[in-house]
């Protein structure tokens, strides 16, 4: 009995020591994360003509941002509950917006318009970071602009605050809104030897940080991010400070770091044209239709690739964490031959990140995955609204 007693025990430490490494060690060491998680992005896209003059009185884009997780569907339906309550404040300012455009007066109609435009920052295993940028113009000298920006615990789909990000949160506060405050006191701020930002802006900075709202993570580190006339003058947009990683190490829970650079060969993506791609040997993980009826591109991975991101010339489509040997997603759209309107990015295992246009073959119709040169991808990035 007592042998049997010892095997058990043994088996039971044997198992937990291998659940502990399975989150401790694999997730940095693995080239294949322990789950996936997907971001979707969609938007209701309407403009109103006047029913007699035929006159747009009113336009519309409104993106929203749903998640998936195959591996930890729990995590994104907690995530996607947390979203519903910011979509249910942009909806009501949308419908705000129509009905004052549709009330104008006859003889002087003009286009109002509200945009949200949605991306991810940052989408791992361990950190999900959402940005929203919304444009509302009610007929004023210019839009009113505003940002916000949601971060996520992925595992547990818990709603993130400085607070549990941080080792202690009132030395991390400080570090941060001191390293801002030193960032915005940099020549970048001052272009003719004299600030753009007002005189209170350092006061400011601390009670954004000490607010916790208006902060994400991205790729290089946690971002403080200013609306139009917080600190600056409308002309100036939204302003945004990055605080590395490097220098958070010492204040920030190490759980919320980026996992660490993984072991593996680097992969890559491939593009194959839909109607020839054999369906039946890949697992479909994801699907964007930018033009109905349009043709159908398949993008694959080739060993195990990372952050992979699609966008057009103006928002963001789709991402996710990572794609691997027999995963596959399809794109509906129409592919030019001339300038790319879609635009795949995706990581490498050593953290290179590679861009490259969509394009169709003149010649035999094939889909071609292209290089893009810096400016073709400065033009793109500009084009869009997505960070």
């Amino acid at each position: 009995m007592r042998k049997i007693t010892a095997a058990l025990t043994a088996l039971i430490m044997a198992v937990s020591l291998c659940s502990c490494r399975d989150i401790s060690y694999d997730e940095d060491k693995s080239p294949v994360p322990r789950f996936d998680m997907a971001v979707d992005f969609t938007f209701d896209d309407e403009t109103l003509p006047d029913d007699k003059t035929d006159v747009l009185y009113y336009s519309q884009s409104l993106g929203t941002a749903v998640v998936r997780s195959d591996g930890h569907g729990r995590a994104a339906e907690a995530i996607n509950e947390s979203l519903g309550e910011l979509y249910e404040k942009l909806r009501e300012e949308a419908d705000y917006t129509q009905r004052v455009a549709a009330d104008q007066p006859e003889d002087n109609v003009v286009a109002l318009s509200y945009r949200c435009t949605p991306w991810a920052e940052r989408c791992d295993t361990r950190v999900l970071s959402l940005v929203f940028d919304v444009a509302q113009n009610l007929g004023g000298v210019h839009d009113s602009l505003v940002r916000y920006a949601r971060s996520y615990n992925s595992y547990t789909g818990e709603l993130l605050t400085l607070d549990d990000v941080a080792k202690n949160t009132e030395q991390l506060k400080t570090f941060i809104g001191n390293y801002v405050i030193g960032l915005a006191g940099g020549e970048e701020y001052m272009p003719d030897g004299e600030s753009i930002l007002f005189p209170e802006f350092e006061e400011t900075i601390k009670n954004i940080v000490a607010e916790g709202q208006q902060w994400y993570f991205d790729e290089r580190g946690l971002v403080i991010y200013a609306n139009p006339y917080d600190i600056a003058p409308y002309g100036y947009g939204v302003l945004c400070f990055t605080v590395p990683y490097t220098a958070l190490e010492e204040f920030m829970d190490a759980d919320f770091l980026p996992p660490l650079e993984r072991e593996g060969e680097n992969g890559m993506m491939l593009a194959e044209a839909g109607d020839s791609f054999k369906r039946e040997d890949v697992s479909m993980v994801g699907s964007v239709t930018v033009d109905e009826g349009a043709q159908s591109v398949i993008l694959s991975a080739e060993e195990t690739v990372y952050d992979i991101k699609l966008y057009s010339a103006e928002r963001m489509l789709w991402q996710r964490n990572y794609m691997t040997d027999g995963e596959a997603m399809e794109l509906v759209c129409y592919i030019p031959d001339v300038v790319p309107n879609i635009m795949l990015e995706y990581r490498l295992a050593d953290g290179t990140v590679i861009n490259r246009g969509i394009f169709q073959s003149g010649k035999d119709g094939s889909i071609l995955l292209v290089e893009l040169s810096e400016e073709e991808l400065s033009e793109f990035y500009n084009a869009g609204n997505f960070g």
